[in-house]
Protein backbone atom coordinates (compact mmCIF):
# COMPACT_ATOMS: atom_id res chain seq x y z
CA UNK A 1 0.00 0.00 0.00
CA UNK A 2 1.58 3.30 -0.99
CA UNK A 3 0.94 6.24 1.34
CA UNK A 4 -0.03 8.95 -0.31
CA UNK A 5 1.74 12.57 0.42
CA UNK A 6 0.50 15.54 0.78
CA UNK A 7 1.55 18.37 -1.54
CA UNK A 8 4.69 20.51 -0.74
CA UNK A 9 4.83 23.91 0.72
CA UNK A 10 5.25 25.68 -3.00
CA UNK A 11 2.44 23.56 -4.66
CA UNK A 12 -0.27 24.69 -1.81
CA UNK A 13 1.05 28.13 -2.53
CA UNK A 14 0.66 28.61 -5.83
CA UNK A 15 -3.10 26.50 -5.68
CA UNK A 16 -3.53 29.32 -3.77
CA UNK A 17 -1.91 32.40 -5.47
CA UNK A 18 -3.97 30.56 -8.51
CA UNK A 19 -7.28 30.61 -6.78
CA UNK A 20 -7.10 34.40 -5.97
CA UNK A 21 -5.75 36.04 -8.99
CA UNK A 22 -9.07 33.62 -10.94
CA UNK A 23 -11.30 34.18 -8.33
CA UNK A 24 -10.55 38.54 -9.15
CA UNK A 25 -10.38 37.56 -12.73
CA UNK A 26 -13.52 35.80 -12.49
CA UNK A 27 -15.89 37.90 -10.98
CA UNK A 28 -14.63 41.05 -12.75
CA UNK A 29 -14.53 39.35 -16.35
CA UNK A 30 -16.77 36.72 -16.20
CA UNK A 31 -15.78 32.99 -16.58
CA UNK A 32 -14.06 33.50 -20.08
CA UNK A 33 -11.25 35.70 -18.77
CA UNK A 34 -7.70 34.61 -19.99
CA UNK A 35 -6.20 31.78 -18.27
CA UNK A 36 -2.84 33.07 -18.96
CA UNK A 37 -3.49 36.48 -17.11
CA UNK A 38 -4.91 34.28 -14.36
CA UNK A 39 -1.52 32.54 -14.45
CA UNK A 40 0.03 35.65 -15.02
CA UNK A 41 -1.33 37.72 -11.79
CA UNK A 42 -0.69 34.36 -9.52
CA UNK A 43 2.87 34.78 -11.01
CA UNK A 44 2.92 31.41 -11.99
CA UNK A 45 3.11 29.05 -15.39
CA UNK A 46 -0.07 28.29 -17.66
CA UNK A 47 1.44 24.67 -16.97
CA UNK A 48 1.20 25.33 -13.38
CA UNK A 49 -2.41 26.30 -13.63
CA UNK A 50 -3.38 22.93 -15.75
CA UNK A 51 -1.11 21.09 -13.33
CA UNK A 52 -3.48 22.21 -10.07
CA UNK A 53 -6.69 22.45 -11.96
CA UNK A 54 -6.47 20.28 -15.25
CA UNK A 55 -8.26 23.50 -17.13
CA UNK A 56 -10.94 25.97 -16.98
CA UNK A 57 -13.81 24.07 -16.15
CA UNK A 58 -11.43 22.55 -13.05
CA UNK A 59 -10.60 26.21 -11.66
CA UNK A 60 -14.36 27.50 -12.05
CA UNK A 61 -15.63 24.83 -9.76
CA UNK A 62 -12.70 25.11 -7.56
CA UNK A 63 -13.06 28.52 -6.87
CA UNK A 64 -16.81 30.33 -8.36
CA UNK A 65 -19.39 27.86 -6.61
CA UNK A 66 -19.10 29.02 -3.15
CA UNK A 67 -19.07 32.81 -4.18
CA UNK A 68 -21.93 32.66 -6.62
CA UNK A 69 -24.03 30.31 -4.32
CA UNK A 70 -23.69 32.55 -1.35
CA UNK A 71 -25.07 35.01 -3.49
CA UNK A 72 -27.71 33.11 -4.74
CA UNK A 73 -28.56 31.69 -1.14
CA UNK A 74 -28.65 35.60 0.08
CA UNK A 75 -31.56 36.31 -2.47
CA UNK A 76 -33.38 33.12 -1.88
CA UNK A 77 -33.82 34.71 1.98
CA UNK A 78 -34.66 37.63 0.48
CA UNK A 79 -37.68 36.20 -1.62
CA UNK A 80 -38.58 33.47 0.88
CA UNK A 81 -39.22 35.93 3.47
CA UNK A 82 -42.08 38.05 1.29
CA UNK A 83 -45.41 37.37 2.05
CA UNK A 84 -47.29 35.76 -1.18
CA UNK A 85 -46.16 34.59 -3.98
CA UNK A 86 -46.46 37.20 -6.36
CA UNK A 87 -43.95 39.34 -4.35
CA UNK A 88 -41.86 36.21 -3.98
CA UNK A 89 -41.63 35.81 -7.59
CA UNK A 90 -41.47 39.55 -8.78
CA UNK A 91 -38.37 40.01 -6.52
CA UNK A 92 -36.70 36.62 -7.38
CA UNK A 93 -37.24 37.63 -10.86
CA UNK A 94 -35.72 41.18 -10.46
CA UNK A 95 -33.07 39.96 -8.28
CA UNK A 96 -31.61 37.52 -10.54
CA UNK A 97 -31.78 40.54 -13.27
CA UNK A 98 -29.90 42.50 -11.05
CA UNK A 99 -27.34 39.61 -10.22
CA UNK A 100 -26.84 38.95 -13.90
CA UNK A 101 -26.29 42.29 -14.84
CA UNK A 102 -23.52 43.12 -11.89
CA UNK A 103 -21.95 39.66 -11.86
CA UNK A 104 -20.60 38.53 -14.90
CA UNK A 105 -19.14 35.39 -13.42
CA UNK A 106 -22.55 34.56 -11.71
CA UNK A 107 -24.14 35.69 -15.61
CA UNK A 108 -22.01 33.22 -17.22
CA UNK A 109 -22.80 30.36 -14.87
CA UNK A 110 -26.53 31.26 -15.62
CA UNK A 111 -26.10 31.02 -18.96
CA UNK A 112 -24.66 27.79 -18.82
CA UNK A 113 -21.56 28.69 -20.81
CA UNK A 114 -19.19 26.56 -19.07
CA UNK A 115 -21.22 22.86 -19.04
CA UNK A 116 -18.28 21.12 -17.48
CA UNK A 117 -18.18 22.68 -14.26
CA UNK A 118 -19.75 20.48 -12.80
CA UNK A 119 -20.38 21.94 -9.32
CA UNK A 120 -21.31 25.32 -10.76
CA UNK A 121 -23.86 23.86 -12.62
CA UNK A 122 -25.10 22.40 -9.80
CA UNK A 123 -25.64 25.80 -7.44
CA UNK A 124 -27.47 26.99 -10.72
CA UNK A 125 -29.63 24.19 -10.67
CA UNK A 126 -31.14 24.73 -6.72
CA UNK A 127 -31.82 28.59 -8.36
CA UNK A 128 -33.80 27.49 -11.54
CA UNK A 129 -35.82 24.85 -9.17
CA UNK A 130 -36.41 27.77 -6.84
CA UNK A 131 -37.66 29.79 -10.11
CA UNK A 132 -39.61 26.96 -11.21
CA UNK A 133 -41.67 26.54 -7.72
CA UNK A 134 -41.98 30.45 -7.33
CA UNK A 135 -44.16 29.49 -10.78
CA UNK A 136 -46.03 27.02 -9.54
CA UNK A 137 -47.05 29.04 -6.43
CA UNK A 138 -48.25 32.01 -8.31
CA UNK A 139 -50.02 30.19 -10.69
CA UNK A 140 -51.41 27.96 -7.77
CA UNK A 141 -52.63 31.34 -5.53
CA UNK A 142 -54.27 32.79 -9.26
CA UNK A 143 -51.59 35.90 -9.17
CA UNK A 144 -50.10 34.90 -12.22
CA UNK A 145 -51.51 34.29 -15.45
CA UNK A 146 -51.98 30.53 -16.58
CA UNK A 147 -50.49 31.19 -20.07
CA UNK A 148 -47.34 32.12 -18.45
CA UNK A 149 -44.78 29.55 -17.66
CA UNK A 150 -42.13 28.11 -16.07
CA UNK A 151 -40.07 27.92 -19.39
CA UNK A 152 -41.02 31.75 -19.75
CA UNK A 153 -39.54 32.79 -16.64
CA UNK A 154 -36.05 30.60 -17.61
CA UNK A 155 -36.43 32.82 -21.11
CA UNK A 156 -36.77 36.26 -19.43
CA UNK A 157 -33.69 35.76 -17.31
CA UNK A 158 -31.61 34.31 -20.11
CA UNK A 159 -32.74 37.13 -22.50
CA UNK A 160 -31.77 39.35 -19.24
CA UNK A 161 -28.26 37.33 -19.27
CA UNK A 162 -27.64 37.71 -22.77
CA UNK A 163 -28.69 41.33 -22.87
CA UNK A 164 -26.39 42.08 -19.72
CA UNK A 165 -23.16 40.68 -21.77
CA UNK A 166 -23.58 42.49 -25.09
CA UNK A 167 -22.08 45.69 -25.11
CA UNK A 168 -24.80 46.54 -28.52
CA UNK A 169 -27.69 45.75 -26.39
CA UNK A 170 -30.46 48.35 -27.07
CA UNK A 171 -31.15 50.78 -24.15
CA UNK A 172 -34.49 49.22 -23.77
CA UNK A 173 -33.45 46.30 -23.10
CA UNK A 174 -34.92 46.33 -19.67
CA UNK A 175 -38.19 47.86 -20.23
CA UNK A 176 -39.20 44.95 -22.28
CA UNK A 177 -38.34 42.17 -19.85
CA UNK A 178 -40.45 44.58 -17.43
CA UNK A 179 -43.37 44.79 -19.37
CA UNK A 180 -43.22 41.02 -20.20
CA UNK A 181 -43.28 40.37 -16.39
CA UNK A 182 -46.19 43.61 -15.69
CA UNK A 183 -48.27 41.75 -18.17
CA UNK A 184 -47.85 38.04 -16.59
CA UNK A 185 -49.51 38.88 -13.46
CA UNK A 186 -53.42 38.11 -13.90
CA UNK A 187 -56.10 41.70 -12.19
CA UNK A 188 -56.23 39.73 -8.57
CA UNK A 189 -54.88 36.67 -6.83
CA UNK A 190 -57.65 33.85 -5.65
CA UNK A 191 -58.82 34.05 -2.19
CA UNK A 192 -58.19 30.90 -0.07
CA UNK A 193 -61.70 29.19 0.27
CA UNK A 194 -63.31 29.09 3.93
Amino acid sequence: MTATRAPRRDARDNAAKLRKAALEQFLANGLDASLYEIARAAGVSIGTLYNHFGGREGLIDAVVPDVLGARLRELAARVDALATPKQRLETFVRGMIELQSGDPALNDALLRRFPDAVALLDICAVSTDLGRALVRDAHRDGSLSPGFTEDDLLSLLWLAGTASRDPAVPAGWRRVIDRALDSAWTAEPRTAEP
